[in-house]
């Protein structure tokens, strides 16, 4: 029996054949669209929210590359040009041309596309390079490197880049503080990965299981964490730029109180990150109320710092560490927004398993 809703909203019974088949009738209208006729195949996909897609398997073939042309003025200048760029692989777009409306694209614009691709843009590369035309093209497929492995490298760059950066401070070590910049980028790249990947699969729900995401809500929550992730990377880089400042030796004191506050921030945001990867929401709500500690521990350390600023050198070194400080603190503060995120994410699975052991009884 068919009830008609719309043109496009059809309701059927389900029948029962044999001694276990279930059978559903396909509408005639959607037959001739498809072009299909009995006997030849389709593909039934459980989606992630348990409502199921009938694929004629004549089009079920992996997503069409998507392409795109992007027209370069002959003044563009290099860090307008890398933002489109970037722009274009967030959106999704796997092959990418860059055509100059001059006829010729410039040394400086073909190196800021080389750099931006070569620092910034995992798995992509440049295939094609002609005087008016340069074409990238995004190489790595979504199930070679999922969400969660991304953020969990991000994580643990990040988290080495701020141990450098204490030891540079520890040992004054130049040498060692210009090479935490450099691992910033890296950062950047797997960020960037990360969001092009939650765009592409807000358009595409199926996308979501090959990138790792439970539901479609959880793109927010994703969002929130990697930049707060890449956020701990400008900091710890941020902390080797002070260090190339300090020109006198800092106190043994002083040293140690930095070095408790800085593991002390790195160990919120281990697990601030545990939490989110692990779905964990009890985790994640003891690291909130632990990150106001973290200031009790700056007041300290700049406490001490104003009793020993006698000169006006000692001034200056000090600035840089009350700046430090800053940084570390942030660090904190951005392992509480991820544990809130992850707090978000997976407070309706906390709601549910209070549900059952309420007997099933609305709270």
């Amino acid at each position: 029996m068919l009830s008609r809703l719309s043109e496009e909203n059809e309701v059927r019974k389900i029948q029962f054949t044999g001694r276990s088949t279930y059978i559903l009738s396909l509408p005639k209208r959607w037959m001739n669209d498809m072009h299909l006729k009995p006997g030849d195949p389709v593909t039934i996909i459980r989606e992630i929210n348990n409502s199921l897609s009938i694929v004629p398997n004549a089009i079920r073939k992996p997503a069409s590359i998507s392409e795109v042309t992007a027209f370069m003025l002959q003044d563009q200048n290099g860090n307008s040009l890398k933002r489109k760029v970037v722009s274009m692989y967030l959106a999704g777009y796997n092959i990418m041309h860059l055509k100059s409306k001059a006829g010729r694209i410039t040394p400086l614009q073909r190196d800021a596309v080389r750099e931006v691709v070569r620092r910034n843009l995992v798995g992509t590369e440049i295939i094609a390079d002609a005087s008016d035309l340069i074409t990238v093209q995004v190489l790595l497929n979504l199930p070679e490197l999922s969400v969660n492995t991304a953020i969990r490298r991000m994580f643990l760059i990040s988290t080495a880049m701020h141990k450098d950066a204490m030891i540079s401070i520890a040992e004054q070590n130049q040498d060692l503080a210009g090479t935490i910049l450099k691992s910033d980028d890296e950062v950047d790249r797997f960020s960037l990965y990360i969001l092009r990947n939650l765009v592409m699969a807000t358009k595409n729900e199926r996308m979501l299981q090959e990138i790792g995401l439970s539901s479609p809500s959880d793109s927010l929550s994703y969002r929130i964490a990697v930049r707060s992730i890449e956020r701990v990377a400008d900091h710890a880089a941020g902390i080797a730029n002070k260090c190339l400042k300090i020109t006198e030796k800092i106190s043994k004191d002083v040293l140690q109180k930095l070095d408790r506050m800085s593991r002390m921030s790195l160990s919120l945001l281990n697990d601030s990150v545990e939490a989110f990867l692990q779905r964990d929401y009890y985790l994640a709500d003891g690291i909130v109320d632990k990150t106001e500690s973290i200031r009790s521990m700056e007041n300290e350390i700049i406490q001490l710092l104003d009793k020993t600023s006698s000169t006006t050198t000692r001034e200056s070194t000090n600035v840089q560490i009350k700046l430090i400080l800053e940084d570390i603190r942030r660090t904190a503060e951005h392992a509480s927004d991820i544990a809130e995120a992850a707090m978000n994410e997976t407070v309706s699975e906390v709601i549910e398993k209070i549900a059952i052991h309420n007997n099933g009884m609305p709270l």
